[in-house]
């Protein structure tokens, strides 16, 4: 068997589920997470790439009905800086299930659901196709 397609093979495997979960946990916070009025707590601007592109991290806090105030971080990917400042209100989408995570409806998630879905399935296909060469030559 060869150890080395094995091992690619399980790394790929391991980057399969990890970006899959990041974007199944995205789309269910954006789509079924109760929505929030919070205040920008901070804005980080990142520069990504050579082209321009921002990532912004964006820390949020909002009180919810049952519990405790809620500080939580999001990350947006742009061409540019969101404009956000501290103080600024903003929608906020959360699911109690991830504490410290929320997604802003309206801008877009670093966590892109359609790119890290791409990945995922990309990932998949290249992990069965290094167990295959690992079980054909071996």
């Amino acid at each position: 068997m060869n150890l080395l397609a094995l091992a690619i093979g399980t790394v790929l495997a391991g980057s399969s589920y990890w970006t899959g979960s990041r974007a199944s946990r995205t789309f269910r916070i954006n789509r079924y997470g109760t929505r929030f009025r919070a205040r920008v707590i901070s804005v980080t601007s990142t520069p990504v790439g050579d082209e321009g592109g921002y990532e912004d991290t964006v820390r949020v806090r909002f009180d919810v009905p049952d519990g405790p105030a809620v500080e939580a971080d999001t990350s947006i990917a742009l061409r540019g800086p969101t404009g956000l400042r501290p103080g600024d209100p903003v929608e906020v989408a959360h699911l109690p299930r991830f504490p410290g995570k929320v997604v802003l409806p309206g801008f877009p998630s670093a966590d892109g659901v359609g790119l890290l879905g791409y990945a995922c399935v990309l990932f998949a296909v290249m992990t069965v196709f290094f167990f295959w060469v690992a079980a054909a030559t071996g």
